[in-house]
């Protein structure tokens, strides 16, 4: 997946999560899903892809890291009184697993799931007959990314891509229409912040 759609899957799942308990989705809630949504991208893609600093390139998207770290933050929330912060960061984050699974099966790609639970499952060897592999690790963001999205867009040009990315723009529709109608969370206070920021340089 990429940044847009793990967000998109977070937001849905956490407002719905929301609307349940009979709330609407606050600011700082919704910014902790958003960095949810991307922490495990945040940590294991710059340490990977600049620094090919991970052995098998993989370290947040793990569920041995993942589940205590999610435990870890939501109990030190609610020490301090920010446990709804701290369950939507963690909505997104453990949303952002399956997440790397699911469109590459619907695309029709092989199942991958080892690095959900590396190191106890090792990375796969590379199949030399159907390679889809990145430039690797100290390749850079940039080079690794270009190389992905272009390989996305050659997928989504299939006819099954096709259907995906149909699926995907309603889903998309879907979550702006949602956001919207919760009424823009965390709009004002990413304002306030970055206003802050600036006042500061």
């Amino acid at each position: 997946m990429f940044p847009w759609e793990h967000l998109a899957v977070g937001y849905l799942c956490y407002s719905l999560f929301a609307h349940l308990r009979g709330r609407t989705p606050s600011g700082p809630a919704t910014l902790a899903l958003a960095v949810g949504t991307q922490f495990p991208d945040l940590v294991d893609k710059p340490l990977t892809w600049t620094f090919n600093a991970l052995p098998a390139g993989v370290f947040a998207h793990s569920l041995f890291v993942a589940v205590p770290l999610v435990a870890l933050v939501i109990a030190v929330a609610s020490r301090v009184d920010r446990t709804e912060p701290a369950i939507a960061f963690a909505i997104g984050y453990l949303l952002h697993l399956p997440g790397d699974v699911v469109p590459a099966v619907a695309l029709g790609n092989d199942l991958t799931y080892w690095f959900l639970f590396w190191p106890a499952m090792e990375r796969p060897g590379v199949d030399i007959s159907n390679p889809i592999v990145g430039p690797g690790g100290g390749a850079g963001i940039l080079t690794n990314t270009r190389f992905y999205f272009l390989n996305y867009l050659d997928e989504l040009a299939t006819p099954r891509g096709l259907v995906f990315i149909g699926v995907e723009l309603l889903v998309l529709g879907v979550v702006i229409g949602l956001w919207l109608r919760d009424g823009r969370p965390g709009t004002r206070l990413l304002a306030r912040l970055l206003d802050r920021r600036s006042s500061r340089h």
